[in-house]
C-alpha cells in the first residue's frame, strides 16, 4: 500500500513527464525537425520581367498533403512566348481564421524547406532565385522563361527535411512533402 508522500511523488513525476513531452513535440523555428505545415492553398504569381500585370492562379487543397485530391486550378496560367517572368509562390492555411501565411514560416525555416518545380511539357523553364542561409536553393521566388509556344504542367512540391540534412543538389523531394499540386499552363505567341 502506497503512503500519501509516495502518491504525491508519483503524481508529480507523471505531471512533469507530461509537460516535458508536450514541450518537446512543439514546432521549432530554429532546430531541425519542426512539424509539417498544413497548407490548404498554393498561389503562383508571375509578373512579366518587362513590366505589366501579374498572372495569378491558385489551387485549394483542404487536407494539404492528405488523401483528398486538390480542387481545380482557379485562374489561367497563360504566358507569352519569348517572355521572362518573375515568379513567387504563396503557401497558406486558409482553414485558420484569419488565414495563416505559411510562406513566412517556410522562409524563416529555409534550411529545412525547399520548393521543387517540375515542368512537364514544352516551352517553360523555371529557375529558383532565392537560397537558404547555407546557399542552397529555397524556391519561394523563381524566374520562368517562356521560350516557345505549347502547353503543359508545372508541379509544385514543398519539401520539409525534418531531421534530415537538406541536400545542396536535388531534383526531387525525397523527404516529407508538405504540399504537392500541379498547375496547367499555356504559352502562346
Amino acid at each position: 500500500m502506497m503512503n500519501r508522500n509516495s502518491r504525491r511523488f508519483t503524481t508529480g513525476t507523471l505531471v512533469l513527464g507530461t509537460l516535458l513531452t508536450v514541450a518537446a513535440c512543439g514546432d521549432s523555428s530554429t532546430a531541425p525537425g519542426g512539424e509539417q505545415e498544413l497548407i490548404s492553398r498554393v498561389t503562383l504569381s508571375l509578373t512579366p520581367a518587362g513590366g505589366g500585370s501579374a498572372i495569378v492562379t491558385y489551387i485549394d487543397d483542404a487536407d494539404g498533403a492528405g488523401p483528398q485530391a486538390p480542387s481545380a486550378q482557379v485562374g489561367a496560367l497563360s504566358l507569352t512566348a519569348g517572355s521572362t517572368y518573375t515568379g513567387s509562390v504563396l503557401f497558406e492555411n486558409r482553414l485558420e481564421n484569419p488565414p495563416e501565411n505559411i510562406t513566412e514560416e517556410v522562409e524563416e525555416e529555409a534550411d529545412e524547406h525547399r520548393v521543387f518545380y517540375t515542368v512537364t511539357g514544352p516551352g517553360v523553364t523555371i529557375t529558383t532565385t532565392d537560397v537558404d542561409s547555407q546557399g542552397r536553393p529555397l524556391g519561394v521566388t523563381f524566374s520562368a522563361n517562356a521560350a516557345a509556344a505549347g502547353s503543359g504542367n508545372i508541379r509544385v512540391v514543398l519539401c520539409h527535411y525534418s531531421d534530415n540534412p537538406k541536400p545542396a543538389a536535388a531534383t526531387t523531394c525525397t523527404f516529407d512533402t508538405d504540399i504537392d499540386v500541379t498547375f496547367n499552363y499555356t504559352v502562346g505567341n
